[in-house]
């Protein structure tokens, strides 16, 4: 609505994070003033007899383009009544133009405390151009990203479903529950067939074409990159993961030969090896990089959105540190015999000590890499359940960002 110049509008918390809504959110940033933001969810319905695991999103501005000096107002989520009453009449967060993601995409910041640690987040390179070595590196410029990556969506569980519906073989299909962080259980798991209406469509004929990477890489070279994919271990990430869900990234190394849903995207690297895929893989699961996406995600980690995501720039022995850890955290049995071989870890079950030490070193490390302090660190936890993330990590963890600093 618009009353004297000034524009009032409730919309979906989504519009303000979804790749489709750009140009609503350009228009909002660039021709108009945006005063406020409101985030608020429906827990409870306290706001209306409507589904209420969705954020709304208040927003008022005046219909004029902003000066260079604006900056938007950001009020954290309200919850209830109550939490909405004392939100409405405080001040909210001055949003820097660094702390928007790609296409104007719009946090979720409780805190001063919080937009100044996200800063410290955006710090690097986007997803798709992979971790950039720093200044100390002897091989690796800090201009250059150490991977080149896109999202792919398989197989469709709808669109594609009569090409398995009635088999009896093949390959297994997994979809996003089939796999934890590091745990290819494969819950769930169909068979799929592996003739050629299936190849057909894993080999994809413009694959990455909606991606950051289309104007910059040749099509050839993505095609390429797929089908080198196809048949052995990769990467692959949940499509739906919640801001408030225990863990919102959730990333695993795929066994060879299984086939995926579109819940369960996998990453297709262009000339990428295993030690690219293992870093990157411990980035993802890290949890900075999962207070991060925290920030952002609404309901799903489309493509759009991890592409919008920040890597930290990494040096030679920390991105060296990261694979290896993250190389044999995945390894967790024979069917990686391969992939181990090519990394230079064992494969097999991990003693539960083991496998807490790699997981610190790789939080630890991306810290480091950010830049966090500990009260960065207090600060991160907070978003995190204790089940999630037990006391006994968080105090494993702190000490060992201490040590490396």
């Amino acid at each position: 609505m618009r009353s004297n110049g000034s524009i009032g509008v409730v919309l979906p918390r989504t519009a303000f994070v979804n790749k489709g809504s750009e140009g609503f959110r350009e228009w909002v940033y660039t021709q108009t003033t945006a005063r406020r933001i409101d985030f608020l969810r429906n827990t409870g319905r306290w706001m209306f007899s409507a589904e209420p695991r969705y954020g709304i999103a208040l927003i008022s501005a005046k219909n004029c383009p902003p000066d260079d000096t604006h900056k938007v107002e950001l009020a954290a989520t309200a919850y209830s009544n109550e939490s909405w009453a004392q939100q409405s009449g405080s001040p909210g967060i001055l949003l820097d133009r660094s702390l928007f993601g790609f296409g104007w995409m719009t946090p979720q910041l409780r805190s001063q405390d919080e937009a100044d640690l996200l800063a410290k987040l955006r710090v690097g390179s986007p997803f798709p151009l992979g971790s950039a070595g720093t200044q100390e590196s002897a091989h690796t410029q800090a201009s250059e990203g150490r991977w080149q990556c896109f999202p792919v969506a398989e197989l469709h569980e709808t669109n594609h479903k009569h090409l398995w519906s009635d088999a009896s073989g093949g390959w297994p299909l997994w979809k996003g529950e089939s796999f934890d962080q590091y745990n290819p259980h494969g819950a769930g798991a169909r068979q799929c067939p592996t003739n050629d209406p299936v190849w057909k469509k894993l080999r994809k004929s413009r694959p990455g074409s909606t991606s950051m990477l289309a104007e910059s890489t040749q099509l050839k070279h993505r095609v390429q990159a797929v089908s080198a994919e196809l048949g052995r271990a990769r990467v692959a990430f949940r499509g739906i993961g919640r801001l408030d869900d225990n863990r919102t990234v959730i990333a695993c190394l795929i066994p060879p030969q299984v086939l995926l849903t579109n819940s369960s995207p996998y990453v297709a690297f262009i000339g990428g090896d295993t030690q690219t895929q293992a870093t990157c893989l411990g980035i993802m699961n890290s949890l900075p990089f999962d207070w991060q996406a925290r920030r952002f995600v609404e309901a799903n980690l489309n493509f759009f959105m991890l592409e919008s995501l920040i890597v930290p720039d990494l040096d030679d022995e920390s991105f060296a540190v990261i694979g290896r850890a993250g190389a044999r955290l995945s390894a967790v049995d024979e069917r990686y015999d391969d992939f181990a071989a090519e990394t230079g870890v064992d494969y097999g079950p991990l003693p539960e000590q083991e496998r807490q030490r790699l997981l610190v070193e790789i939080d630890a490390r991306v810290a480091l890499a950010w830049k966090l302090t500990v009260e960065n660190l207090r600060l991160m936890f907070d978003d995190f359940t204790t089940d999630a993330v037990p006391p006994a990590y968080r105090d494993a963890m702190t000490r060992r960002l201490r040590e490396l600093t």
